[in-house]
């Protein structure tokens, strides 16, 4: 066995964290779903899991009823455990013995239709991390007061002669 492979997580784990978010558990988008459009959602949970999901246009089959648009959530890209563990989509079979003819295993998957609709609505309305930045520019908040400076006093120059002229 190889020294350098990453330890991985297995599907039912990452399918585990989603239905945590299912039941309530805050999470925090990268970006907004319409910001995304079409590619990758990041989110993190309160769990410490970073889960990456992919978006894809032309799924409305698995897209919830409700749905507006058609891009819709395609699978479980990559997960990210607390203590280092990783998964990948492709890295998990259901049979490696069957060679090419083995199927991944997705976590999303294992979430019934019903709960992965529900997690589309979840992430469509998901807040982001860090908030955007509004258009019109603050003004800068001023967090030290003023110093107030003594007036310097006025020292009285001695007076010059004017040298006789003899």
């Amino acid at each position: 066995m190889e020294q350098d492979l990453p330890i991985r997580c297995r599907a039912e784990e990452v399918t585990a964290q989603l239905r945590l978010v299912l039941a309530g558990m805050p999470f925090l988008a990268e970006r907004s779903w319409q910001e995304v459009g079409w590619g990758r959602l990041r989110i993190e949970l309160l769990s410490l899991w970073r889960i990456e999901l992919l978006l894809e246009p032309g799924l409305m089959v698995m897209a919830a009823p409700n749905s507006t648009g058609d891009v819709a959530l395609s699978r479980v890209e990559r997960a990210a455990a607390p203590d280092g563990r990783c998964w990948v989509y492709g890295c998990q079979r259901d049979d490696w013995t069957l060679g090419p003819a083995s199927q991944v295993v997705e976590p999303l998957q294992f979430l019934s239709a019903e709960g992965r609709s529900a997690l589309e609505v979840l992430l469509r309305g998901a807040s982001c991390w860090p908030e955007p930045i509004s258009a019109e520019p603050q003004a800068p908040v001023v967090l030290l007061e003023e110093r107030i400076r003594p007036k310097p006093r006025r020292q009285r120059r001695a007076r010059r002669r004017l040298a006789e002229i003899p």
